[in-house]
């Protein structure tokens, strides 16, 4: 909420109040006080959260409306009916304006001096839901407004209301009059945080409007000026964070040994284009004085395992350590176990360090550490720590990553990620970090064939998993729920119901269960069965959503789909097909109806994940596609993205020229983050 400036009006002897002006202020005093606001002129900032179009008319001969109406009558009678235990109800028959006779009935409950609110003759508006009890229309305990010849228009209702955020003890009436006799006697100064467009009003303009809009229309106006002013505020932020990024200098260690390029030699395959690539970037950032701070995107199975082993390799060059940190003990287990695998033997150590098991003293050799967030869960330094990987970066919170950095003095930063980003988040996030892209895939992978199929066939989809047993095949059988929920405990979509159906189809030698709350060693006992053919069917929740890697798996049924995200199920189907063979990946429909139906036919017929990731945005917004508390994404109030990707864009070219026009301006606020950056370095 923005401030305004300027003096508060005040009765004394130099400015002389009208009586109106009086009460208004005293009003809007009294509100400001319970609000926690400084003085009255701060509730022109103190904004509607939504508005509701009070303005459509509604009569009683078209029938009973879906939704709250608005309609105008005269009050033809008002009765007090009481009963023991002091409880009453008042009944109010209005005759509506514009019918023949045609009246209906608000109630009020326990509100005896309603009765006299409604003496007989006057016009009232009323807004509320309507009901049809025994052939009458009753409105209970509906808003209403005195209407009343050639007095001032209402306030709320027959208008575009606004509705706003409550404390407790306070009222949508009271803070609505409050604020729209306050705005209508005095004109509060309102400060013009940032530069506005030539079609957008000023913030002035746009708060009065936001307050009390003359129209739907005027709403949105004043809407895209202050979502302006969000994005706006973000970018400034972005570019002061990376202009004091690159203020910090380093001096690197000599280069001591060569590890890269006979590493990149040995490989049985060569990188892709997109790998290089990005590998030539990673040696660009690592070659200067200040530390690399770079974020890497790529779809499931794009390779980035192997790039994240050619900076590791190029840390190790220099005589330091490197970590690599992921969210899971399973994922560290698993990356551990791949790069032990994909790089030289011998030439350096890999060492795991979680919350059940911590390495020795550093060796001779250079060393990987790759751990959970118990590598920063304790004060120690890790010595000579130069590089810092982080996995499933959407999954640490900044404050997390802060303090993996700390373990280091000011180490470079490579942030992966294989849930792909929409690039309108890139836009909005990522002004302060250098993004790489994974798109092209590698040689070797089989091709996922997607079907979507209903609830109706599921015992099929069973007996044919027993046939694909048979042949040899492993399967993935994916649920949402683990089945434990108090409220539902014989729900379909249980992950034990599942298994117990699938151990007694197709044998319980052959089938395991899986789910989050097992210990880390039981986990990763499973998935080594799983991964030797000791075990053929794994029936799991979303656990093996990342990083589980099982090249011999080539069938997958996620029961429930329509419970997923797109983003969410194309991780999953990205755990299949990824060993040369050609995989099937079946998505059971169990409710959602057509809609479902489409988002899930949208998955099978496309594979790009950063395709996926734009329609999963458009359906389901920001709040669901990145854990807000972990993402870093901002909640914004007012902007509505991608619908004001225009905005953004031109947020973006404003913070630009405003940072290189006036670089005077903003030093200061660099210079501060720069000084924060360096606390968080050595404290």
């Amino acid at each position: 909420m923005g401030r305004v400036h300027g003096r508060t009006p005040v009765a004394d002897g130099r400015l002389a109040l009208t009586p109106e002006k009086a009460r208004a202020l005293r009003a809007a005093t009294s509100l400001a006080e319970r609000l926690g606001l400084g003085s009255p002129d701060d509730l022109a900032g103190y904004l509607p959260r939504r508005h509701e179009d009070r303005r459509k008319g509604w009569h009683p001969s078209e029938g009973l409306p879906e939704g709250p109406v608005n309609f105008q009558g005269t009050v033809t009678r008002s009765k007090l009916n009481r009963w023991r235990g002091r409880r009453c109800m008042v009944e109010v028959d209005l005759q509506v304006q514009g019918g023949l006779g045609e009246w209906v009935r608000l109630v009020f409950y326990n509100l005896p001096f309603m009765a006299r609110a409604f003496p007989e003759g006057k016009r009232v508006a009323v807004y509320g839901r309507m009901e049809e009890k025994k052939g009458v229309f009753v409105a209970t305990h509906p808003e209403t407004e005195t209407v009343e010849e050639g007095k001032e228009e209402g306030i709320h209702l027959d208008r575009v209301v606004p509705i706003y955020p409550l404390s407790e003890g306070l009222s949508q009436r009271r803070v609505r009059s409050a604020i729209y006799h306050y705005l209508r006697e005095f004109s509060p100064k309102v400060e013009e945080a940032f530069p506005g467009t030539p079609d957008l009003p000023s913030r002035a303009e746009a708060w009065r409007a936001f307050h009390f809009p003359e129209s739907l229309r005027e709403v949105e106006i004043a809407r895209r000026r202050l979502a302006y002013e969000e994005l706006l505020g973000t970018q400034f932020s972005l570019r002061v964070r990376r202009a004091a990024r690159e203020a910090i200098r380093i001096e690197r260690s000599p280069k001591e040994r060569d590890l890269v390029e006979p590493w990149r030699n040995s490989l049985p395959w060569p990188m892709t284009g997109d790998q290089q690539k990005v590998c030539t970037e990673i040696d660009a950032d690592l070659a200067l004085a200040r530390p690399m701070h770079r974020l890497l995107q790529g779809d499931v199975g794009a390779g980035k395992t192997l790039v994240a082993a050619h900076a590791l390799l190029r840390g190790l060059e220099h005589g330091t350590h490197v970590a690599l940190m992921a969210p899971t003990t399973l994922l560290v287990e698993q990356h551990a176990a791949s790069l032990r695998k994909l790089l030289p033997r011998g030439a350096l150590e890999v060492v795991t360090w979680t919350s059940d098991s911590k390495p020795g003293p550093a060796g001779l050799f250079p060393r990987i550490t790759v751990g959970t967030h118990a590598l920063f869960a304790e004060k120690a330094r890790l010595a000579r720590l130069s590089l810092c990987v982080i996995d499933e970066q959407q999954r640490f919170g900044v404050k997390q990553r802060a303090a993996f950095l700390a373990k280091g003095e000011r180490p470079d930063l490579l942030v992966l990620t294989a849930t792909p980003i929409p690039r309108t988040y890139d836009l909005l996030l990522h002004g302060d970090l250098d993004v790489s892209l994974l798109q092209e895939m590698p040689p070797g992978r089989g091709e996922v064939k997607t079907l979507v199929r209903d609830g109706t066939v599921v015992e099929k989809i069973w007996a044919h998993l027993k046939d694909r047993v048979a042949m040899g095949d492993r399967v993935y059988v994916v649920v949402p729920r683990l089945g434990e929920e108090v409220s539902d405990p014989a729900d379909e979509a249980s992950v034990k119901r599942t298994h117990e159906q699938l151990s007694a189809a197709i044998g319980k030698a052959r089938v395991a269960l899986l789910h989050g709350k097992m210990k880390e060693e039981e986990k990763t006992g499973i998935l080594g069965k799983f991964r030797k053919g000791e075990i053929s069917v794994l029936v799991a929740t979303t656990v093996v959503e990342v990083g589980v890697d099982v090249p011999e798996a080539n069938w997958m049924v996620i029961d429930h789909a329509d419970r997923l995200g797109l983003s969410q199920l194309h991780q999953l189907r990205g755990r299949i097909g990824r060993g040369g063979r050609n995989g099937t990946c079946v998505l059971i429909q169990r409710s959602g109806g057509p809609a479902a139906k489409d988002r899930l036919e949208f998955l099978a017929q496309n594979r790009d994940g950063f395709k996926i990731a734009e329609e999963d945005y458009r359906i389901r917004g920001p709040g669901d596609i990145l854990g807000e508390d972990q993402s870093g994404i901002p909640r914004f109030r007012f902007a509505r993205l991608p619908e004001d990707l225009p905005l953004l864009k031109g947020a973006q070219n404003e913070a630009t020229r405003q940072m290189e026009g006036g670089w005077r301006q903003w030093k200061g606020l660099v210079e501060a983050e720069a000084r924060a950056r360096e606390d968080v370095a050595t404290n």
